[in-house]
């Protein structure tokens, strides 16, 4: 029953993922990421992912303040110190459970230092493989599979996004 509520959260949290990924200004880019962060994180608790789930509970933190235009690089210390802090006292799975820690360094550094669209959805697109590897190696199959599914349209998103700056700016 749990593997089942963790599946249906994990597709209601791809579906705000693939809205991220679509977002062409970056306060929809973060709104979308703060309700798929909460979605994620709720899902993870029922697959007894518990480095997921912290991270994930910090990540909200952290996109709530890129929401808002209120990231500031104490804001990226602290999230990324209790990132590796958490995630490592909570893990439980091994070096699997170092997935959900990674990709939220990835993001938060990408939040921080990038501020252009088509850069932040190239972090956006490596963030989204992170998770799906980590998503079927805990057995989220929906998760996993859904991940792809983002990565496939973000990529087709990305190269639509970036092929009309180039036009633009010809």
């Amino acid at each position: 029953m749990f593997i089942m509520i963790g599946n249906v959260l994990s597709v209601i949290s791809v579906a705000f993922l693939i809205l991220s990924c679509c977002a062409g200004d970056r306060r929809k880019v973060y709104q979308m990421q703060f309700a798929e962060t909460a979605m994620c994180a709720a899902s993870t608790a029922f697959f007894g992912a518990w480095s997921g789930l912290t991270t994930n509970a910090i990540a909200l933190y952290r996109n709530y303040k890129n929401m808002n235009d209120s990231f500031s690089r104490t804001d990226m210390i602290v999230t990324s110190v209790l990132t590796v802090a958490a995630g490592l006292l909570v893990n439980v799975n091994g070096a699997v459970g170092l997935i959900p820690i990674i990709a939220t360094l990835e993001i938060t550094c990408t939040n921080y230092f990038l501020k252009d669209v088509l850069q932040i959805k190239a972090g956006l697109l490596l963030n989204i493989t992170l998770w799906m590897i980590y998503f079927f190696m805990i057995g989220s199959i929906p998760a996993g599979l859904g991940q792809l599914l983002t990565l496939l349209m973000g990529l087709r998103s990305y190269f639509s996004y970036g092929s009309g700056k180039r036009t633009a700016a010809a």
